[in-house]
């Protein structure tokens, strides 16, 4: 059989390559090229023929015993998720899958924090399928969106703080919390209050803006989403003269003369 015949008939049946007594790179190249899958067929594949495998399809890998360091880091670039077909991967290739996509975490078993955190700064939301993440795993992943807060099963109050000044919606993705950090929400974020209105009692608002707004360290932006909050039906502007510091007083004067 010549050489056009053997690669008609490869093109129909790839697996025909086991049948062949004599197979060279170009052979295996030639299979793989159509369809990476067929490296199944080849008895250790050459690197150059592992490549175009991988390639063409990268979840070929599979077919691959002892994926090597170059091989596995193009694979996962390729496509994230073919890092749970690699077996034992070494740190490398999984940093290289992590910073593809952070989801790629589900995929490593006890991973390291320093592995953590590089999934949670590319994708916040991959701290769902990290259990029990530290607390610094917690803040990087919700100084990327929020919204983390909600996939964390037992968040720190450093955490739930950190979520809710940076958005008070943010206490809707929160199930655990209790009257103390209800307290801590409010005086670090007043419009957490928009969305408990109707479960708290406003003398507690009260009581606890009256403990912010005499702080002279107290925001601009703390001020004004006070003035703008809408649902808080008072006399805010001589509620920070009353009891306001000196600092309020005068962020109050710039917020009106703003107007």
């Amino acid at each position: 059989m010549n050489r056009e015949e053997i690669l008609l008939k490869l093109k129909n049946n790839p697996e025909y390559i086991k049948e062949l007594t004599e197979v060279d790179e170009e052979l295996e190249l030639f299979i793989v090229k159509s369809n990476g899958n067929n490296i199944k067929y080849i008895e250790n594949p050459k690197k150059e023929v592992q490549k175009q495998a991988i390639k063409n399809t990268p979840l070929s890998v599979k077919y691959i015993k002892n994926v090597d360091k170059e091989i596995g880091i193009m694979c996962v670039k390729s496509l994230w998720n073919s890092l749970e077909l690699i077996n034992n991967p070494n740190e490398e290739i999984v940093e290289e899958a992590i910073k593809t996509k952070g989801w790629a975490i589900q995929f490593v078993k006890e991973p390291s924090e320093k592995l953590q955190l590089l999934a949670v700064s590319k994708d916040y939301d991959s701290i769902k399928y990290i259990e029990n993440p530290s607390e610094k795993v917690q803040l990087v992943a919700i100084e990327n969106y929020y919204v983390a807060i909600r996939f964390i099963k037992n968040p720190s109050l450093k955490a739930k703080v950190k979520a809710v000044i940076s958005n008070g919606e943010a206490i809707n993705y929160i199930s655990n919390y209790d009257l103390d950090d209800v307290k801590v929400f409010i005086y670090e974020n007043i419009n957490v209050v928009k969305y408990i209105y109707e479960s708290i009692d406003i003398d507690m608002v009260v009581d606890i803006l009256k403990q912010k707004i005499k702080d002279e360290n107290i925001e601009n932006k703390y001020i004004e989403d006070f003035l703008e909050l809408e649902i808080l039906e008072m006399d805010k502007i001589n509620f920070v003269r009353e009891y306001g510091s000196k600092n309020a007083k005068k962020l109050l004067v710039d917020y009106k003369l703003s107007m």
